[in-house]
């Protein structure tokens, strides 16, 4: 990842209405923070610059659920999901959420071996405990979640009152909560999703993506009510061995 760019329009916010789901229990600030037993960090310190950044596009700390988006597939969204939240939880010591909003591939759960509780989406349905529907990832302060269990659970704009009502649920219960969607050459799930998160961020592969590509995600993002906060250029290329680059 190279650089995040500035916003692009202004985060708005929505009235939000309770709904009856019982809070996760409460966790202790002793939990670990580091997750062991798992591959290095990639990309530290473009999270940490990642994390800098969003904090200033979303400086209130109840504004704190971001939806990372592609235009097409292997652009690298669950990376950037799975290494900013980490960055997140083992330098700040903060509650994260990963949440796989892709109806056809739970990416997170399979990246940390966890197979997936019984998904959000049932849980905003019919009520319950968030706790049936989260779970740790190796009893630290990150955390995974299914948004649906299929794509017949898949939100539709009937229930987007009902949906701003679960997310308002689950910020409360999280430091921030990250959304891993479906790129939109698959499907338009993760656009539907726009006007509940308070911020969304495009993951573009460098050098790669067309303009009018990108062009044409942003504009589709704000028809939904979305707030687009920026774009992450993700796999940059090296032309020369990354050994004789780093000497430069």
């Amino acid at each position: 990842m190279s650089k995040v760019y500035e916003a692009l329009q202004q985060a708005y916010e929505n009235q939000l209405e309770v709904i009856k789901i019982h809070p996760i229990e409460e966790r202790p600030r002793s939990q670990p923070v580091v997750v062991s037993n798992l591959p290095p960090l990639k990309m530290r310190r473009e999270m940490v610059q990642l994390e800098q950044r969003l904090a200033g596009l979303l400086p209130d700390p109840q504004h704190n659920i971001i939806q990372f988006i592609s235009s097409r597939n292997q652009e690298g969204v669950s990376t950037i999901v799975q290494e900013y939240g980490r960055v997140l939880v083992e330098t700040q010591g903060k509650s994260v959420l990963l949440v796989d909003g892709d109806s056809q591939k739970i990416t997170q759960h399979q990246f940390f071996g966890i197979p997936p509780k019984i998904s959000l989406q049932y849980i905003m349905r019919n009520g319950g405990d968030l706790d049936q529907a989260i779970t740790p990832v190796q009893h630290s302060r990150l955390f995974l979640a299914m948004l649906s269990g299929d794509s017949s659970e898949s939100l539709q704009h009937e229930v987007i009152t009902n949906k701003r009502d679960l997310w308002n649920h689950i910020r409360k219960q999280f430091d921030m909560i990250l959304i891993d969607t479906a790129p939109i050459d698959i499907s338009d799930e993760g656009l539907e999703l726009c006007a509940a998160a308070d911020g969304v961020v495009m993951v573009v592969e460098a050098e790669k993506t067309r303009s009018q590509v990108i062009s044409n995600l942003r504009d589709r993002i704000s028809h939904s009510g979305g707030n687009l906060l920026g774009i992450v250029f993700n796999k940059q290329r090296y032309y020369i061995p990354k050994w004789v680059y780093r000497r430069i």
